[in-house]
């Protein structure tokens, strides 16, 4: 069903509401503004908001795209950035040419743009930037960890790429921790057997410190550099400020981003019978780490809200593997982001036009996206939610669909409800089910 108006909505819009119709014509939005009699389907949004398709910049999709899509879809996210994951003896830049085919191929059911993973860091040249940036990436991905699976970039490195990157028009997205404290802290776990459980160990080897620290160093790259820096997942108070006194400072050029999980569980968690579900990295935190996180949002000191969606675990290091605390990480989460934040920002008091910024607007500015994507606008794509705030969701086991298995975040009751959802103005899903035929997802390169 291609949609020719939604009416009697407020419309959520980057300059805030407006009691309007949202008129649209060959999957672009043409005016916001009243529908008048003509030809078309149309949608009653009275009683509801109207906001545009979340945008989710952090996933990690490729494994199984169609059923990580499929959640998305029901979840209310239209656009998904999915890092690449380059399989043994392959190229990084061949890595995202095999996912831009593979998305390309169709069976997607929301568009999905790519980030450039690096695995070699040290084998990466100036023509690749140039390659991934031709092929449609609007960032690379640095680790500044994970030694035991030898992608870690080192520090020096890091800037040489962060120099690289801004005459290739690309962002540097970062995984902050420092290496060597999580491998030694690691060794001396596993080599004196202490005596708490493998969630508990995998999080306590890997400290705020270690995120803190190599927070502080990208930040100084960043700042000696002048490459656009994207920090992925921050997950603890020190990060917020160290990159609320950046913007401070003047360091425009760097944005920082938290995902829900960090702001909606804490490291309790890890002392459940179950704690091994909610292994993620970094891990999740204490209380009040969340509830700074929390207030680095409210104040714009985090730029935008991410899934970190795994469509697959990885196996925990050799130091805690020998150990016998043989544990899989990596959280799903992509089809429940959006309605957990919309329902915390009913909670918390959020606007609904700082979720939109937050969930939509901010990371497809952040990728080279805006304004087709990312928020409703003349001229934008019709990619479209209509949201009940007088309803309420109660999240499934399966994570909305993403084929994972059993979601942590089941069962939670949440305030308001998706009721329909547009893509490019055509209706995909309507009260929970999907409509209107096959898939029409498509591969979104940067502009």
């Amino acid at each position: 069903m291609n949609v020719s108006a939604i009416t009697g909505g407020t419309v959520v819009t980057p300059d805030g509401t407006v009691r309007a119709d949202l008129l649209i014509r060959d999957g672009k939005i043409t005016a916001i503004g009243s529908a008048t009699e003509g030809a078309g389907d149309r949608m009653d949004a009275t009683g509801c908001y109207v906001l545009p398709g979340g945008v989710d910049p952090h996933t990690h999709l490729m494994a199984a795209p169609e059923p990580a899509t499929a959640a998305a879809a029901r979840g209310g996210t239209t656009t998904a950035l999915s890092f690449t994951g380059p399989r043994a003896g392959e190229d990084d830049v061949d890595a995202l040419l095999r996912g831009r085919q593979e998305l390309s191929s169709g069976g997607i059911s929301i568009d999905v743009g790519l980030h450039a993973a690096i695995y070699a860091p040290d084998r990466l040249t100036a023509d690749d930037l140039a390659a991934a940036k031709r092929a449609g990436a609007a960032a690379i991905k640095v680790f500044l960890a994970y030694p035991e699976l030898g992608i870690m970039c080192s520090d020096r490195r890091l800037r040489e790429l962060m120099a690289m990157a801004g005459p290739a028009g690309l962002v540097v997205s970062v995984h902050c921790e420092n290496a060597s404290l999580i491998e030694a802290l690691e060794e001396t776990a596993a080599s004196e057997g202490r005596p708490v459980s493998g969630p508990r160990m995998f999080a306590s080897t890997r400290p705020p410190e270690a995120e803190d620290e190599s927070v502080g160093l990208v930040l100084e790259a960043a700042a000696a550099t002048g490459a656009a820096c994207y920090l992925v997942h921050l997950s603890t108070a020190g990060a917020a400020r160290l990159v609320r006194d950046a913007h401070v400072a003047g360091l425009a050029n760097v944005r920082g981003e938290v995902c829900l999980h960090h702001l909606l569980l804490d490291d309790d968690r890890y002392d459940q019978p179950d704690g091994g579900r909610y292994l993620v990295c970094p891990p999740l935190r204490t209380a009040r780490d969340s509830e700074a996180l929390w207030t680095a949002v409210t104040d714009g000191t985090i730029s935008a809200i991410g899934s970190d969606h795994c469509q697959a675990k990885t196996p925990t290091g050799e130091w805690l593997a020998s150990a016998g605390h043989r544990h899989g990480y990596g959280l799903a989460g992509i089809g429940p982001r959006l309605p957990l934040l919309l329902s915390a920002a009913l909670t918390r008091g959020l606007t609904l036009p700082q979720v939109a910024r937050l969930a939509a607007e901010n990371p497809a500015r952040a990728f080279g996206h805006y304004p087709r994507k990312g928020a409703l606008l003349p001229g934008s794509d019709a990619d479209a939610v209509i949201f009940d705030p007088a309803g309420e969701t109660v999240l499934p086991a399966d994570g909305l669909g993403d084929g994972t298995g059993d979601s942590v975040y089941a069962g939670m009751v949440l305030r308001g409800r998706i009721r329909a959802v547009l893509l490019r103005g055509h209706l995909i899903i309507a009260d929970d089910e999907f409509v209107g035929g096959e898939p029409t997802g498509m591969y979104l390169p940067a502009g």
